[in-house]
């Protein structure tokens, strides 16, 4: 058995080293070759992704409260804790103790991200269409439908151009909001390594290995 605990060892460190490599095919090294900007924005305890809505626009379904903007951010957590700006202690418990109910945000804005989030961490990152395109399948993916495969709205947003839409995922940790954030990134191709994510500045920080910090 003692045997087996360095080989299990050696063999997780190899997985977790590979989650931090690049998809070649969908993040190659040479820089020129990726051209769409890609964002993460945090806010503190929570980091969001944010990308020009024309990228991701054709894998997201339609919502009549979509915002209709030239950027898109997304964020995802606990669906009661996140739409309520004012949720108290036994909320914030709540969510971190029970499995619950997750909700995905989304907001819409014209400005430049740094401008619209100006006290907040910005991290810029280039990646390819084919990247951009697997980040809105995750996107889509996390987006629960009814029946008709329409969205299903949750609650108004935090900001004048957002909305909440529920999730199909549970929401429970160590499953954070910056771990979705973290996987929603590797979609991209990105050498990004989810496991680690727990924290908005640790995704910061990978997302700055490679990025480039604008505030």
């Amino acid at each position: 058995m003692n045997l087996n605990k360095p080989l299990l060892f050696l063999f997780t460190l190899v997985i977790l080293a590979g989650c931090l490599n690049p998809a070649q095919n969908l993040y190659p090294d040479d820089p020129d070759l990726r051209k769409v900007p890609v964002y993460i924005v945090s806010h503190g305890w929570h980091a969001g992704i944010a990308i020009e809505s024309e990228y991701i626009l054709n894998q997201i379904p339609d919502h009549s409260e979509l915002p209709d903007t030239k950027f898109l951010k997304f964020g995802w957590g606990d669906a009661r804790y996140y739409s309520d700006p004012d949720a108290g202690f036994w909320i914030m418990t709540r969510a971190a103790l029970l499995p619950t109910k997750s909700a995905i945000h989304v907001v819409g804005f014209d400005l430049p991200v740094e401008m619209y989030f100006s006290g907040s961490k910005v991290v810029e990152i280039k990646i390819t269409k084919e990247g951009a395109a697997e980040l809105g399948k995750f996107i889509d993916q996390t987006i629960k439908k009814d029946d008709d495969g329409n969205p299903v709205y949750y609650a108004d947003g935090l900001y004048r151009n957002s909305i909440f839409l529920e999730s199909e995922r549970i929401y429970i940790l160590p499953r954070t909001s910056n771990k979705w954030t973290a996987k929603a990134l590797r979609k991209t191709g990105y050498p990004i390594s989810p496991f680690y994510a727990f924290t908005s500045g640790n995704v910061i920080n990978q997302a700055s290995e490679d990025g480039v910090v604008i505030q």
